[in-house]
């Protein structure tokens, strides 16, 4: 079967990556840190060296996060406008970072050192899977569309207080859809950019275009493969909340223990993303006749 063996393509080759793995980890990690600290500059300005704050930043409590917002705008304007910045500059690294991924799977490091072709690759294609983000907007759009005629829909349907459960399974439905379009999407603006990456082509409009008319030629299997991924991904979510969930303890051990699975979880994250390109080029390849041979390009 075509997916099966591009699912375990993808995962093989994210696996014998450590390198790009470990990297994609540590653009995680600063990113991660300076919203920590904004956060927690602005609970502790707030709220002060109490108990609160330290309790706060260990486990959520909607009280004290309720007298955070009331007790000074002032800092949670600057707290509002930092983490724009910080998801604004996440999103461009997030592109960059497609780029280095699918040189690195496309173009094999032989003798070229692997920080050339991965930084190389994000370079390359920054500028090409940054317009890809703009012309997404072919996609969005009906998107939204069809989620506005669904929510009027279920509004009808929903109206009589009498069905209080079905009222209920209709949000459930309304977030289903939402999240599956959402998905679909993505896998969508995937496959576009692994169609970049091999052709090495700059017509990003036509390549998005391509990449739609192959999803949707291909919607069982595509889809298929997309949720195989991510029920792995899932999966290390669970086994991670698992053995999480068997450290309570309060001692430093305990604490030094519970962030290193947190680490591990968000490395796992990174290579399900590397996992993901990989598989899908995989179908991709495997799919089109002839698609490989265009992969032979220069670094």
């Amino acid at each position: 079967m075509s997916v099966l063996k591009s699912y375990v393509s993808g995962i093989a080759a994210a696996t014998r990556r450590p390198k790009m793995v470990a990297l994609l980890w540590l653009m995680n990690l600063v990113f991660a840190l300076p919203a920590f600290f904004v956060f927690r500059s602005a609970f502790r300005g707030t709220l002060g060296d109490s108990l609160a704050a330290d309790g706060l930043l260990n486990k959520t409590d909607i009280n004290i996060i309720f007298e955070f917002l009331t007790s000074s705008g002032v800092v949670l304007g600057l707290v509002i406008t930092a983490v724009l910045v910080i998801i604004v500059l996440h999103v461009l690294a997030y592109v960059f970072a497609f780029g280095g991924i699918l040189n690195v799977l496309t173009h094999e490091p032989r003798d070229q050192r692997f920080g050339q072709v991965f930084f190389g690759g994000g370079g390359r294609f920054y500028g090409r899977f940054f317009r890809l983000v703009a012309y997404s907007i072919v996609l969005w759009v009906p998107v939204g569309i069809i989620l506005l005629a669904a929510n009027g829909l279920l509004k009808l349907v929903t109206t009589n207080p009498a069905r209080e459960q079905l009222a209920v399974a209709m949000g459930i439905l309304r977030v289903l859809l939402f999240l599956f379009l959402v998905f679909f999407v993505e896998m969508i603006l995937d496959y576009a950019r692994i169609k970049i990456a091999l052709t090495d082509t700059r017509q990003v409009f036509r390549a998005l275009v391509e990449a739609s008319r192959f999803v949707f030629s291909r919607p069982l299997k595509s889809i298929l493969l997309y949720y195989m991924l991510g029920l792995t991904g899932w999966a290390a979510f669970g086994a991670c909340l698992a053995i999480h969930s068997r450290f309570s303890e309060t001692s430093a051990f305990a604490v030094f223990l519970g962030f290193l699975i947190t680490q591990a979880f968000i490395a796992s994250r990174a290579w399900l993303r590397v996992a993901y390109q990989a598989a899908q080029k995989d179908f991709l390849e495997s799919s089109i006749p002839g698609m490989q041979a265009s992969a032979n390009l220069p670094t």
